[in-house]
């Protein structure tokens, strides 16, 4: 493993060759970000919500950090390096801590648990200051007139928040892929009425996460082997191209979502229950109606998210 990263400080010259495929990478990151936009606000009805927010907030992050390594790798903003750090780091905090959030919003969808939901969210807050803060520093410090201190530490660090974002993003995408299979095997509508297109959707989930898994270790790979310059560009255009993935889940869940709802009939959807249920504040009155069905419970849960007719309970 190497500690000598190639362009992590403000001396850092990058080959030819490199810069390359920094143009080529970053140029696709902010392809996929205008796309990304315009698919999110298509498909979300109600422009609302922790899931809304935390999709646009991480899509437009990798723009304002791929803004910021452009500047830097191309010595454009060289008198000013404050201002080009500033757009990556703050980019790179919204794009990383912000995917975590989108995949905290769509295990929200499934999960009734409050205490799995509140401690993935404690993880997500936490990871976010220990390693945020330190990194911010360090980027400043390695970006400025007095560089070489900062080097090492710097190189260090970025190891460890890959890794433990990497470890972070995996424990949230199993905890779903776990309540997912799990809600499929509880039975109710879906699996009765729609099994097949159920099964369908649990491997397209799987092969999905397998995946993200696979771009994931791309990071790791590039930041181990000191390739700074190479990993924070793959960096904007793997996070955009999960998040592209995590849009294609999006859409599954809703069709699978719709299926529910048709298959459940008045009495899941809009009936007196579940406006009843509803105004007793949520899950509480479950048992008493057939609202509780955990299929339209997820499904009224996807098409609250995305801002269609229905209700959702928690």
């Amino acid at each position: 493993m190497s500690l000598i990263d190639e362009g992590n400080n403000l001396n850092s010259q990058i080959p030819t060759s490199v810069t390359y495929v920094v143009t080529s990478v970053l140029s696709i990151a902010l392809y996929n970000v205008i796309e990304l936009t315009f698919l999110l606000f298509f498909t979300f009805k109600r422009r609302a919500g922790l899931y809304f927010w935390s999709f646009l907030f991480s899509s437009w992050g990798i723009a304002v950090y791929a803004v910021g390594l452009i500047l830097k790798d191309f010595h454009i903003a060289d008198n000013i390096p404050a201002f080009y750090a500033t757009l990556i780091v703050f980019g790179w905090c919204a794009m990383v801590t912000g995917q975590s959030l989108v995949l905290y919003s769509r295990l929200h969808l499934i999960v009734r648990r409050r205490i799995i939901l509140r401690s993935v969210l404690a993880m997500i807050i936490v990871n976010a200051i220990v390693l945020h803060i330190p990194t911010i520093v360090l980027c400043y410090g390695a970006n400025s007139a007095d560089f070489q201190r900062f080097i090492f530490p710097y190189a260090v660090l970025e190891r460890i928040q890959v890794a433990l974002f990497f470890v972070q993003e995996s424990i949230i995408s199993t905890l779903y892929l776990y309540y997912m299979s799990k809600l499929f095997y509880m039975g109710g509508t879906l699996s009765e009425a729609h099994g097949q297109a159920g099964r369908r959707l649990m491997l397209h989930l799987i092969y999905m996460n397998l995946g993200v898994l696979g771009l994931d270790v791309c990071i790791l790979v590039l930041e181990f082997t000191g390739r700074y310059a190479s990993q924070t560009a793959a960096k904007g255009l793997i996070y955009s191209v999960k998040l592209k993935l995590e849009f294609n889940i999006l859409n599954r869940l809703v069709d699978v979502a719709r299926r529910a709802s048709d298959s459940s009939g008045p009495e899941y959807g809009d009936g007196p229950g579940q406006h009843q249920h509803e105004a007793h504040g949520g899950v509480s009155l479950c048992g008493l109606w057939k609202c509780s069905c955990p299929w339209d419970v997820f499904a009224s849960r996807v098409k609250k998210a995305i801002g269609e007719r229905g209700h959702a309970s928690g």
